[in-house]
C-alpha cells in the first residue's frame, strides 16, 4: 500500500477560526427554565418562567410559581437557616428550664412533653414559667408549607 493513497481517504481536521468555547445562548439553543411553574409541573409542559409563562398566557391560565419549590434558590436556603435558627434557640431555652427546674416544675414539662397533642407552643409556655419570662418566645415557628 501507498502511504499517499492512505492517508487521501480521510479527511483534514481543522480547528474553527474561533477557539473560545460557546454558550448554549450563541448555539441556538433554548435556554431552559430553572424551575416551571404550578401548571406547566401539573400538565408536564414546558414553561418559559417568564411571568405569565408562555403556556398559561396562551391557555389562559393562573401562573404561580412557587419559591420554595426549588430547594437551590437562596430563599429555600434562607428559610430553611432560620427553622434551624429557631429550633437551636428552642432547644438551648429547653436545657435552660431542665437545668432551672425544681422537681415538681421538671414533672410538668416532661408531662407536656410527653402528650402527643402538645405542640411547639403548649412546651414554650411552660418553659418561659420555668425560666421566669412567661410566654417570652423571642420568635415564631417556622413555617413550613
Amino acid at each position: 500500500m501507498n502511504p499517499e493513497s492512505s492517508s487521501s481517504r480521510y479527511r483534514v481536521i481543522l480547528p474553527r477560526g474561533s477557539v473560545e468555547p460557546t454558550t448554549p445562548a450563541e448555539e441556538g439553543k433554548p435556554k431552559r427554565a430553572t424551575t416551571a411553574c404550578r401548571e406547566c409541573k401539573r400538565r408536564r409542559t414546558r414553561c418559559s418562567s417568564q411571568y405569565p409563562c408562555s403556556e398559561c398566557a396562551a391557555h389562559n391560565r393562573e401562573c404561580i410559581f412557587d419559591e420554595n419549590a426549588d430547594r437551590r434558590r437562596k430563599v429555600y436556603t434562607k428559610m430553611t437557616q432560620n427553622q434551624l435558627e429557631y429550633y437551636r434557640g428552642f432547644l438551648e431555652r429547653l436545657l435552660q428550664s431542665i437545668r432551672a427546674a425544681d422537681p415538681q416544675q421538671l414533672e410538668t414539662l416532661i408531662g407536656v412533653i410527653r402528650q402527643e397533642s402538645s405542640s411547639y407552643d403548649d412546651i414554650a409556655v411552660v418553659v418561659g414559667e420555668i425560666l421566669g419570662d412567661g410566654d417570652n418566645q423571642s420568635a415564631a415557628i417556622p413555617d413550613y408549607t
